[in-house]
């Protein structure tokens, strides 16, 4: 049993070793780190839910959870580190020279603009914690081997004592008589063009965003005020019409844009639709599509309302339906679509061939024999049960007459005497 224990124990501190960490610098678990207008300033760190600066000149902090603020920055790089996914919050003009998102996400809020750039920058970290190169009066330290000492704060101090002797340093230890230069780690810098799909993946914002010669802006635009007449003409813009078939797009559409209906009734495709719908009518068919003068418009994958007219043949017909019939003649799906004034509306993706089909009304009179029977069995049986009961009474009553008379309780006349003269 002991033994189970023990190599849970094992388990547990190997995962934990192995486990990456985020960055840390000091009790700092850095969000983010940044440079000023060149390389040669001081890197400086955004702790996780600690105020940065306090001032107009030291402008980054991050005073909530995971927010960074920035307002009027103009930053050398701007790096942010994995284990987080960090929000910017940008007021006013923002420039960024050097981005580097590392797998975590950056959310993008605020009412300001962000330019920025993403290179291959990239930092090396070892279990958590920053690898540096270490200067001491001007000069980087280096190994035995006359190469440029790595390593982190710990290891340089537990190797303090050999770079000593390699590098004329001094014979005590204080880490704030060096200069520290993070490393980038070279094996995991790739060249990256900032691209509206790179964009999409990296950053997340409900602001505006556009690119060009490999720089993203994400920025807030104040909403126009429009008047009525030009709101109106964008409307407009957003539908396209025929003799028969209405077509309104979700986004504008261009004013060179034609819609075109093109009737396939007569057409032998319209013969193979009507063999599978025997029970019902095709009422209309129409092949919808829209040309910009002699060039058709792909229209896939949008969001469209399509208005078919059926005002011939409104009220000829229990219910509407929508077919759409592909290439080959086949319907591939059959819509429910709403009866609105002349037309039926229903909404798709794209524009295809659609039919308007129909159940017809059964409007022949239906004649009705069996009622009649019915109610004349109901009349001789009323009739019947009258008669019974009438002749109940009549027997009731001359039975009760025999008995009276029987019984002597009617008054008998008297005789009256003759008298003799």
């Amino acid at each position: 049993m002991k033994h189970k224990y023990l190599v849970i124990a094992l388990l547990l501190m190997f995962f934990s070793i192995c486990e990456a960490k985020a960055l840390t610098v000091g009790d700092c678990k850095v969000l983010a780190s940044f440079k000023l207008s060149s390389s040669l300033d001081e890197e400086k760190y955004i702790c996780k839910g600690k105020e940065f600066g306090k001032n107009i000149d030291e402008i980054y902090y991050s005073g909530e959870g995971s927010t960074i603020k920035l307002n009027k920055a103009n930053i050398y790089y701007f790096s942010n580190y994995e284990e987080y996914d960090i929000t910017l919050n940008i007021t006013d003009s923002n420039n960024i020279s050097l981005l580097h998102i590392a797998l975590s996400n950056l959310k993008v809020t605020g009412s300001g603009s962000l330019k920025f750039k993403q290179n291959s920058f990239v930092k090396k970290v070892i279990n958590g914690e920053a690898v540096y190169q270490f200067e001491y009066d001007g000069k980087t330290l280096i190994n035995s081997d006359k190469k440029i000492y790595e390593g982190t704060t710990l290891e340089f101090a537990d190797y303090y004592e050999t770079l000593k002797e390699i590098n004329d340093l001094p014979d005590e230890y204080d880490l704030e008589n060096f200069g520290l230069n993070q490393v980038v780690d070279y094996t995991k810098m790739t060249s990256v063009t900032v691209t509206d799909s790179w964009i999409d993946k990296h950053i997340d914002t409900e602001l505006n965003v556009s690119t060009g010669d490999g720089f993203g802006i994400v920025e807030y635009v104040k909403p126009k005020e429009t008047k009525k007449e030009e709101k109106k003409e964008k409307e407009e813009n957003k539908q396209l019409e025929t003799d028969n078939v209405i077509l309104i797009s979700d986004k504008e559409l261009k004013k060179k844009y034609e819609l075109k209906e093109e009737d396939l009734s007569d057409k032998e495709v319209a013969s193979k639709v009507e063999e599978a719908i025997s029970d019902k009518d095709l009422i209309s068919f129409y092949d919808v599509s829209v040309y910009n003068g002699k060039k058709l418009v792909s229209m896939k994958n949008g969001k469209y309302v399509i208005k078919i007219k059926i005002s011939d043949v409104k009220g000829q017909y229990e219910n509407y339906q929508i077919i759409y019939v592909n290439d080959d003649g086949e319907i591939e799906e059959y819509i429910d679509g709403v009866v609105e004034g002349e037309y039926i509306v229903f909404e798709t993706s794209h524009l295809s061939q659609y039919g308007v089909i129909g159940t017809p009304i059964d409007i022949e009179p239906k004649v009705s024999v069996i009622e009649p029977v019915i109610d004349n069995k109901i009349n001789v049986s009323n009739i019947f049960k009258v008669m019974i009961l009438l002749s109940i009474v009549i027997a009731t009553i001359i039975l009760i007459t025999f008995i009276v008379i029987k019984s002597g309780l009617l008054p008998k006349k008297k005789k009256r005497k003759r008298r003799i003269a």
